[in-house]
Formats: structure tokens, C-alpha cells, sequence
């Protein structure tokens, strides 16, 4: 009778011993996949429940870094109001421009000067 308990205590420990990285691979989520394996075989080494390849490692490049000058602002200085045109003053009477005729008893008729 001992060496019946023995047996059937040495079979559920192997049973338990096997079936625990089923569950554990499964992060305590049973999805009804579990597997029994009685003996140390291929199946027990290279089953899809107890070997997995981690998942793959990459590297992301940094991300691009782009920069921008700052825009620049150049204000521009207001319009010089156009120059007060000077003009010349003729004397009819006296033939003459101003300063070389002093006075002229008629009114001074403007001329735009000329360039030359």
C-alpha cells in the first residue's frame, strides 16, 4: 500500500511539475492549451509551451530634429516726406533770376529749376 501512495504521489508531483510553466507562460490566464508530457523527450525541450524566442529588440532611430532660424524682422524707417521743391524766381520786367535781380515791381513767376 506505501508503495502504491508513493506512485500515485510521484505521478501527481511529475503531472504538477510538467503542467506549471503551461500555466505560468499563460500570466495566470488559462486558455485551455495546457500540455501533459510523461518523460523527458523532444517534445518536452522543444514544445511551442515551454520555449519561446523573446521578442525582437529594436532600436528606433532618434527622431529627426529639425530646426528653424527664428524669422527676421527689419523695420523699415518711414518715407522722408518728398523734399519741399525749391524754385527758381524770375523778373520778366528785369530779365533776371533772384538774387541777381533784387526787386521786381511785378510778381515773381516761379520756375522749377533746371539741371544741366
Amino acid at each position: 500500500m506505501r508503495k502504491v501512495r508513493s506512485i500515485v504521489v510521484l505521478v501527481i508531483t511529475l503531472v504538477l511539475v510538467v503542467a506549471l510553466p503551461t500555466l505560468v507562460q499563460a500570466h495566470g490566464h488559462f486558455h485551455g492549451r495546457s500540455r501533459v508530457f510523461i518523460g523527458i523527450g523532444p517534445a518536452f525541450w522543444w514544445g511551442p509551451s515551454y520555449w519561446h524566442y523573446p521578442p525582437p529588440y529594436y532600436v528606433y532611430p532618434p527622431p529627426p530634429v529639425i530646426v528653424h532660424e527664428p524669422p527676421v524682422y527689419i523695420q523699415q524707417q518711414p518715407a522722408a516726406p518728398p523734399a519741399a521743391q525749391s524754385y527758381w524766381y524770375y523778373c520778366q520786367s528785369a530779365a533776371a533770376y533772384y538774387p541777381s535781380a533784387q526787386s521786381c515791381p511785378e510778381p515773381w513767376i516761379k520756375v522749377p529749376p533746371r539741371t544741366e
